[in-house]
């Protein structure tokens, strides 16, 4: 998002404070994951730069948030630092072609997800697997697990896969924080007293509740760990028919 539409943004949702997509670099308050305890877990490259998370959702296909697409990019599988993408057990994917919601960012911010078709499929191993996508909404105080690579809330980039625990809030409060934003493709987590939070630069991450993936990072409030804050994800529930639609017709 540009400035401009920052500026105008938070001067037209004063509730909302400054927003931001979650594109920079930074889980708050995590610890380093478990090694490939989150085998979906991709990361988007541009060049030789991450800006980007992903997830795989099928042997040939990750899905990121809408707002990360690029004109060009390269998927990394099966990583855990993004110090070696030679690591054992990574893949390095060209991707084929790249499908944005065609509702994305209509109305503004929503139907924040997009589709990534790789150049070919990848066999499952101990690194690099699928997850299902959830077929049930979320429900208020379900725990669920985010993950990410950055700059940590000490201005420190981690050497490892970053990951925190946070819980659904309600669609009322989201809906309350986020007005006049808020739209059913969105639901909201985090806002602890613990300021576990993702943060810029997790964006198109997973969120995963109950085994199955729940949400992709998608946008915030500019300053991220707030007490009583929650952050923005894609409510994939949602979109499970287009996701399968899409892939099956590609």
């Amino acid at each position: 998002m540009t400035p401009a539409a920052l500026v105008a943004l938070t001067s037209a949702c004063p509730r909302a404070g400054s927003l931001a997509w979650r594109g920079g670099f930074h889980i708050i308050n995590g610890e380093d994951c478990i090694p490939h305890s989150q085998p979906w877990q991709a990361a988007l490259f541009k060049g030789d730069e991450f800006f980007c998370s992903g997830v795989l959702v099928h042997p040939q296909w990750v899905l990121s948030a809408a707002h990360c697409l690029q004109s060009s990019y390269t998927v990394g599988l099966g990583l855990h630092s993004l110090e070696d993408n030679q690591e054992p057990g990574s893949r390095m994917m060209e991707v084929l072609l790249s499908i944005q919601h065609p509702q994305y960012n209509n109305p503004f911010f929503a139907n924040d997800l997009m589709l990534i078709k790789l150049n070919e499929s990848v066999s499952e191993s101990d690194t690099i697997r699928k997850i299902s996508i959830a077929s049930q909404c979320p429900t208020p105080g379900d725990s669920c697990l985010v993950s990410g690579w950055g700059l940590l809330k000490n201005g420190r980039l981690p050497k490892l896969l970053q990951c925190t625990n946070i819980s659904v809030v309600s669609e009322k409060v989201c809906s309350e924080l986020y007005a006049p934003l808020f739209h059913y493709s969105m639901f909201c987590a985090g806002g602890g007293q613990d300021q576990r939070d993702s943060c810029n630069g997790d964006s198109g991450g997973p969120l995963v509740c109950n085994r199955s993936l729940q949400g992709l990072v998608s946008l915030g409030q500019a300053q991220c760990g707030q007490p009583g804050v929650p952050s923005v994800y894609t409510n994939l529930c949602k979109f499970t028919d287009w996701i399968q639609k899409t892939i099956q017709a590609t």
